[in-house]
């Protein structure tokens, strides 16, 4: 798999410390952080989300616009961190109807095969979202 460069990396652990800062925080816990620094542009929301067994913790990051009283991801990705790289997982943009996945997993939640050319393509986009994100939030 296809981890995040260098400066994609430096960006999502940004986001990623964000959410113990008190200034981002939305919970207790730090599991979860809304970054707003630009009121003309959608926050970044990022949250811990799980663990991949055979890889590491999952975090979420999104932006989030409202359609009919409904939150709609635009985008939200998923990455899996192993040891100190993110290797993106998954795609989603409720407005577009799409939803993407790396891995197929059998029937005890383990994942079983890799798309490896659907997730160099999303390391890609990733790698330009983060830059983006980091240029809108002034992070």
């Amino acid at each position: 798999m296809k981890s995040l460069n260098t400066r994609a990396t430096l960006i999502i652990q940004k986001l990623y410390e964000a959410m113990s800062d008190p200034k981002y925080r939305q919970d207790k816990d730090g599991n979860y952080a809304k970054i707003h620094n630009n009121l003309n542009l959608m926050a970044v929301v990022v949250e811990k989300v799980g663990h991949l067994k055979g890889y590491g913790e999952i975090i979420s990051i999104a932006h989030y616009g409202e359609q009919n009283g409904d939150l709609m991801a635009d985008p939200e990705m998923t990455f899996t961190i192993v040891g100190r790289e993110y290797y993106p997982i998954s795609f989603r943009n409720d407005y577009l109807g799409r939803y993407q996945e790396v891995f197929g997993f059998d029937e005890d939640g383990t994942p079983e095969t890799i798309n490896t050319s659907l997730q160099f393509d999303l390391t890609c986009f990733a790698n330009q979202w983060m830059k983006n994100i980091a240029n809108q939030q002034r992070l």
